[in-house]
């Protein structure tokens, strides 16, 4: 008979519903239901990658959370103009944050991952946000092959194929 590891199955889970929230998050309607899942989704990652012993994906993840809260509380009292420094400042503490929590070299996937979808989000380009989501996919594609997290790695790759094929199915027309 084989021992079961409890653990790692719950961690698995944990991870599945994290990307089961950010999954919904993209049928709602309103841009503050939205962030408030993706709030949630981040809660459960950041516990996912952590009982993983992935620092790096954890620590990225509560930078993630504080970011998605800020926006919510900016975006409910329309604070526009404030909102891009904000993104910039949180850049520059991923910066910081890289350098405190290297482990090794995949550990500085997260940061760029979480840094390209910020860059991404202040384009307010959907072609440009679906570009670069495709290398904040691999990012953690490969962060989660490394730490073993199942429920990325099935995500990562469905995300990776329905971004290509929006991108291929979609081509941006461009103005001569």
């Amino acid at each position: 008979m084989t021992n079961i590891d409890w653990r790692f199955i719950l961690i698995q889970i944990i991870g599945a519903i994290g990307y089961a929230l950010l999954s919904i998050s993209f049928y709602r309607k309103d841009k503050r239901q939205i962030l408030f899942m993706q709030i949630i989704a981040n809660m459960f990652f950041t516990v996912h990658y952590s009982m993983l012993s992935g620092i790096a994906g954890a620590i990225s993840n509560v930078l993630g959370l504080i970011t998605y809260i800020v926006i919510y509380i900016m975006d409910k009292y329309k604070l526009k103009k404030s909102k891009n420094i904000f993104s910039l400042f949180m850049i520059l503490f991923l910066l910081i944050a890289v350098i405190l929590a290297y482990e090794n070299i995949y550990s500085i996937l997260p940061f760029i991952a979480f840094s390209v979808a910020i860059i991404s989000f202040l384009t307010g380009d959907e072609d440009k946000i679906r570009k670069l989501g495709i290398i904040v996919a691999i990012c953690w594609l490969v962060y989660a092959i490394v730490y073993v997290s199942y429920a990325a790695i099935v995500f990562e790759t469905i995300t990776l194929i329905a971004t290509a094929v929006s991108l291929i199915k979609n081509p941006k027309e461009k103005v001569t």
